[in-house]
């Protein structure tokens, strides 16, 4: 016998109850997957790619391959080689000043082993985060700076701090409210750039709001004093504008108009003047003896350095040797070699930061990007320049190399925010596969809703054409009843009466 496996056919009844229902062919399922819903799985129905499904089964929806940032991998191994590299070079560089100061050679080594740690950790959570909540939040975090800046100045006013108001804080729990300020800055920077976007050349409408809030941060970190920072602040800021087009003519005629007030307040305080003198080699001996001593410990490295450790200089000669003077420690221990890797491996941060913001997927993301490799990237090659005597003394850090805790947080808030900028596409992949999974289950829920009534009646109406076991068993008795009046109650035939049944 041969069998065959029975397939659902709705009766015409059904069929015009189900065109005619009001829901009508359910969203985001195609037409042909309503009509042919008992032979066709509706995955594989509208293969020309109209609807949900068909837009998952070309890969639409879900592309093949998840994007990974390769910029974003290769910048977390070289930020990781640079703080190995900075863990090094401090405990060599700071040893001797550990003993004296702090009666501990390793006094500087395991706070920068601390701060490292502390650094990869703040990258991580950063990167993690979706970089995009800060743009609302941006106004707050830098109205929190401006007023940390001001809460030092009005500090120092009132005599409560002597000399240079920088660091805020308690205990050892402190930090550079400037270091601070220039993240906060970046972050609204960003926002407004990319919110102003369709005027961006427009003098009122973009470019005014956004130097006027450049200028009082530049102002507010100028008066601490520390010009060296507020000047390399005001270079990120311009650097931003560039790239997020705004005029350049607007650009110029603000640097006009602000460096002869730059150069003024520079030379200002006698000790800025002394440095700016000392670079143009007319210095006294007093003022020269820092970049002097630089220049020793790079011309003993030579072309492969001393070796770790044997540093000449870092024996008291060279003062903030693990921190403002670091690359000479690095020249004359490690060479030329070293010296070139060193900067190779911030030049790599450089472009990993600038692919990251080309492929970001949002204005802010960009500009953002832009403005954090921007101050990577100043930041390292203005210490280095100073150490080679091609910039007057600043007293900036090098990033993850110099001895410090509030350089090495917001640095690591910097590359985190990279990282984070780096992993959009991936967030926003699986965005619109969850959104296309939830839209799937609305859709196969509709098509349920619907077609269980039309089953169901259809069901009732087989049901209803089966005779029931009282019909079947009266049925039965009939028959039985018609035998035996035709052959007797034996039910056979009698003997000699026999004929064919035909």
């Amino acid at each position: 016998m041969n069998f065959t496996t029975p397939t659902y056919q709705p009766s015409a009844q059904s069929q015009s109850r189900f065109d005619a229902s009001p829901f009508g062919t359910p969203q985001g399922i195609p037409e042909t997957s309503a009509a042919n819903m008992n032979s066709t799985p509706p995955v594989a129905a509208n293969a020309d790619g109209t609807g949900v499904f068909g837009r998952l089964a070309q890969g639409d929806v879900i592309p093949e391959k998840t994007f990974e940032s390769v910029a974003g991998k290769l910048l977390l191994l070289v930020v990781m080689v640079l703080m190995c590299i900075g863990v090094l070079v401090v405990y060599s560089s700071g040893a001797g000043w550990g003993v004296r100061n702090f009666k501990d050679s390793e006094y500087f080594l395991w706070r920068q082993v601390l701060y490292a740690l502390g650094g990869t950790v703040v990258i991580f959570a950063v990167g993690s985060t979706d970089y995009k909540l800060l743009r609302k939040f941006s106004k707050v975090i830098l109205i929190v700076s401006a007023a940390l800046l001001m809460l030092l100045l009005m500090m120092k006013a009132a005599g409560l701090i002597h000399g240079a108001a920088r660091w805020i804080g308690y205990g050892r729990f402190r930090f550079q409210a400037s270091d601070m300020a220039k993240v906060a800055l970046i972050i609204h920077l960003a926002h407004l750039i990319a919110e102003k976007q369709n005027h961006i050349k427009d003098l009122n409408r973009a470019y005014y709001p956004m130097i006027t809030i450049v200028m009082v941060i530049v102002g507010l970190v100028a008066f601490e004093p520390n010009f060296s920072t507020a000047s390399v602040i005001a270079l990120i800021a311009f650097v931003m504008m560039f790239v997020g087009r705004v005029s350049l003519k607007h650009i110029g005629v603000t640097a006009l108009a602000v460096l002869p007030m730059a150069a003024a307040f520079a030379i200002a305080a006698p000790y800025r003047m002394a440095r700016l003198l000392t670079f143009a080699g007319k210095g006294s001996e007093s003022g020269d003896y820092q970049i002097t001593q630089a220049l020793l410990g790079l011309g003993n490295g030579g072309v492969f350095g001393l070796g770790p450790g044997a540093s000449k200089q870092r024996e008291l000669f060279l003062p903030a040797s693990y921190n403002d003077f670091i690359f000479a420690v690095v020249g004359e221990e490690y060479g030329f070699i070293g010296a070139t890797v060193i900067l190779l491996l911030f030049l790599a941060v450089i472009l990993c930061g600038i692919s990251v913001a080309k492929n970001s997927q949002d204005d802010f993301g960009r500009n953002l990007a832009f403005g954090i490799t921007a101050s990577l990237g100043i930041y390292a090659f203005i210490n280095a320049g100073v150490a080679c005597h091609l910039l007057p003394t600043t007293g900036l850090a090098m990033p993850f190399i110099s001895f410090g805790g509030s350089a090495a947080l917001f640095n690591s808030i910097g590359v985190g925010l990279l990282l984070s900028i780096s992993r959009e596409k991936k967030r926003e992949e699986k965005r619109k596969a969850k959104a296309a999974k939830k839209q799937a289950e609305r859709a196969a829920l509709k098509i349920f809703e619907v077609a269980e009534p039309i089953i169901a009646t259809d069901a009732n109406a087989d049901k209803a054409r089966q005779p029931t076991a009282a019909k079947t068993e009266s049925m039965e008795e009939s028959d039985t009843a018609w035998l035996e009046k035709l052959y007797g109650k034996s039910g056979s035939r009698a003997k000699g009466n026999e004929q064919p049944f035909l």
